[in-house]
């Protein structure tokens, strides 16, 4: 997660001229609704971290009659939620600053947020599993993993479904232009 709150930080500075030199309305709006999205999810980060700190030093009240305990693996399944909106957000600048000095570094973070993602989503189905579903927070499944969506609504690779192929596929055509169970300690790597 830190290595995240970073990434979403250079984000936001790439972000900050292109709003502020917006070539019209339009684009001011587009890309300060993104930027305002994930402004709310670097604050929720920053509350997150105390907590998932105070968790590791007092692993006694790790256990779902403690509702301080129940906030944070919701707070957890939130920012799952919000590392799939960021991988999204991600993809469309990289459509956006194609050709650009912001590219590169623009892949570099969509690829460790689609690996950061997929390794989110493991960690909460294990903690659901070890917590009766307590980490389960409704508004906090992404579109395109909810059953009672349209297909045709959906965008495969960010389905539940979606492998590495499809992901590396849909990278190189925008190109062309530890948590282990009973533990929170590697999850603000």
């Amino acid at each position: 997660m830190s290595r995240s709150k970073q990434a979403l930080a250079d984000f936001m500075q790439m972000l900050e001229p292109v709003i502020e030199n917006a070539k019209d309305e339009h684009e001011r709006l587009y890309f300060h609704h993104i930027y305002e999205e994930e402004e709310h999810r670097s604050d929720r980060l920053q509350d997150l971290f105390p907590k998932i700190d105070a968790l590791i030093e007092n692993p006694a009240v790790q256990n779902t009659r403690n509702p301080e305990f129940i906030h944070v693996l919701q707070d957890l399944s939130l920012e799952k939620f919000g590392l799939h909106n960021f991988l999204e957000h991600l993809d469309l600048a990289l459509y956006q600053f194609k050709d650009t000095e912001h590219a590169h570094r623009l892949q570099e973070m969509r690829e460790m947020t689609f690996e950061d993602y997929q390794e989110t989503k493991k960690l909460m189905q294990v903690l659901n599993e070890q917590f009766d579903g307590a980490a389960s927070k409704g508004g906090s499944v992404p579109m395109d993993d909810k059953e009672d969506v349209r297909e045709e609504l959906k965008i495969d690779m960010y389905t539940d479904g979606a492998d590495d192929r499809v992901a590396t596929e849909t990278q190189s055509l925008i190109k062309k232009k530890s948590l282990t169970v009973g533990s929170l300690k590697n999850l603000r790597r």
